[in-house]
């Protein structure tokens, strides 16, 4: 399934507490990792994907199931999930700040220590999650389905894990027992900082010339591309002077502008005009080679291959999936943004209409509700079925059925690219 472009999701996250700035995941005081019992050198955890986003079941202590994001891009576990809290009687040892991407204040947030966390066989003991309430960060609405919480680097720390997006499962090594093969994949060099990958072997062409880049892999965004339009010389891409809404961040709204990196290269793998996201990144990530064009890759990228990470081996292996990695990447056609409400989340509100888009010329304002897509009741969808429609093909024209207050409104989009 097809992702919206725009949805961005916790990158760079870091706290602050009692005034000082620090990353978050310095609080790991018990990094243990995964374990499992028997003598199985492998397990398999199937997942759900949304958005480009891989959702897993999980154990909270002795929860019941709950569902987790898995985001590479975040130093440690968190909770979003106030039923789950309170259910559970967690009690936390102390109240901090949240700052990360997004143009709001910090959020309020709880520290909780020594935790069981169970995915598939795998369990992980004494360890430490931020409680977020889903009334300061409702990710379940962005991303259409219910989402208790997100699992970032403890997943990874001393497994080597494959995410098969094609197969939809998560496949669990032991490290001592994993072998480098090359039919599993090319091989290629991760840096570890603040517990989040980095690869430094991807060349960006620009109109200056190729360059190296250290970008951080992140399962835990659903875009291709994007890059800091702080630390990238305007002369160097083309991308639009207009300030747009590009996803949700940990503060809010995340801002930047729309355009196109001119190639892209991997190893033997190339790919042209790759539209890419320059939001404006508030916090800069330390020990990063100021030399470097600095950004992330997301899972619009990554869901074309079979990816394994291996952070102790430092290195990380990418397997084209033949029937996707030479798929054209999406580009934004309607200059919607929206949101999935309700109890099966099958209600979608218009969050954003960006200026001079085919969604603004034909109308359509924040707030309203699609009732109808071609002729079909929108509760038929998922969020993810909506945005592809929506960005389906250049020139397409697309019926919708708008509700605006008591009112329905009938409402053709004809799509096109956005830059």
């Amino acid at each position: 399934m097809k992702s919206s472009f725009i949805f961005l999701f916790c990158i760079f996250l870091l706290f602050s507490a009692r005034g000082e700035l620090v990353q978050l995941d310095t609080l790991k005081d018990y990094s243990l990792g995964f374990h499992w019992k028997g003598k199985k050198k492998s397990i398999e955890v199937p997942f759900e994907m949304y958005a480009n986003l891989v959702v897993v079941p999980l154990k909270l202590n002795e929860s019941d199931t709950l569902r987790f994001l898995i985001d590479t891009g975040l130093g440690t576990t968190l909770l979003t999930d106030s039923l789950v809290y309170r259910r559970l009687k967690l009690q936390p040892t102390r109240q901090i700040e949240l700052l990360g991407l997004g143009d709001e204040k910090p959020i309020k947030a709880q520290v909780i220590i020594d935790l069981k966390i169970q995915v598939g066989q795998a369990t992980a003991v004494h360890q430490n999650l931020i409680y977020v309430s889903n009334d300061q960060l409702n990710l379940s609405d962005y991303v259409g389905t219910k989402i208790d919480g997100v699992l970032g680097y403890e997943l990874f720390s001393n497994a080597v894990v494959t995410i098969d997006y094609a197969k939809q499962r998560l496949v669990l090594t032991q490290t001592a027992d994993y072998r480098y093969k090359k039919r599993k994949g090319k091989r290629f060099e991760l840096e570890i900082i603040d517990n989040k990958p980095y690869i430094k072997d991807l060349i960006i062409t620009s109109k200056k010339g190729k360059q190296l880049s250290e970008l951080l892999l992140d399962s835990g965004a659903g875009h291709v591309l994007f890059l800091d339009e702080n630390g990238v010389d305007s002369s160097m891409f083309s991308y639009s002077d207009k300030k747009v809404y590009l996803g949700k961040g940990l503060n809010g709204a995340i801002i930047g502008s729309l355009g196109k990196v001119p190639k892209i290269q991997l190893g033997a793998w190339s790919w042209n005009q790759i539209p890419t996201a320059f939001p404006h990144a508030k916090y800069q990530v330390g020990g990063l080679d100021i030399n470097r064009i600095h950004g992330s890759i997301g899972g619009e990228f990554l869901r074309r291959y079979v990816v394994t990470f291996n952070y102790l081996g430092q290195y990380v292996q990418f397997k084209p999936v033949s029937r996707q990695w030479k798929r054209s990447f999406d580009f934004g056609m309607s200059g919607l943004t929206l949101k999935s409400q309700g109890e099966n989340f099958r209600r979608f509100v218009v969050e954003t209409v960006q200026v001079n888009s085919p969604g603004e010329e034909a109308g359509i304002l924040k707030g309203d509700e699609i009732w109808m897509v071609n002729g079909i009741k929108a509760s038929e969808y998922q969020l993810g079925d909506i945005y592809r429609i929506l960005k389906k093909k250049e020139g397409k024209k697309v019926d919708l059925v708008i509700l605006r207050g008591q009112n329905f409104q009938l409402i053709q989009l004809k799509l096109r690219k956005l830059f």
